[in-house]
């Protein structure tokens, strides 16, 4: 995976946790953490577009790992800057690791079905 795909996940990680984070706080929700959701899932996304128009694109478990790491350690600084800014979580002990977890997640469950789809739509 060229860093260019890692890129392009990292600023939508970035763009749309920094997003949902906005909006769940002008509605005053109580849900930060669905910032980290959507961050994990836009992130992946991306990621995998990027990565996929690369002429030499492989999926393989050990692509979905290094994405998967790098928007775990996304989550993590991008965490550590919400808590010291606004402090919106109860237990940021609690709320930070589930996100790097979570993130660290997304790619192995959703990087399959994306890269099928890009696939097809290669293809035609």
């Amino acid at each position: 995976m060229k860093a260019s795909a890692l890129l392009a996940a990292v600023v939508a990680f970035v763009l749309g946790a920094s997003i949902t984070f906005a909006v769940v706080r002008w509605l005053d929700l109580e849900k930060p953490e669905l910032a980290f959701v959507v961050g994990a899932i836009v992130g992946t996304q991306a990621g995998v577009i990027v990565h996929h128009r690369s002429v030499d694109a492989r999926n393989t478990l050990g692509i979905k790992c290094l994405l998967g790491a790098v928007l775990a350690v996304t989550a993590v600084v991008f965490g550590l800057i919400l808590d010291r800014l606004f402090a919106p979580f109860k237990f940021v002990e609690i709320s930070i690791p589930f996100a790097a977890i979570g993130s660290f997640g997304f790619p192995l469950v959703i990087f399959n079905t994306m890269w099928t789809a890009l696939s097809k739509t290669k293809g035609a």
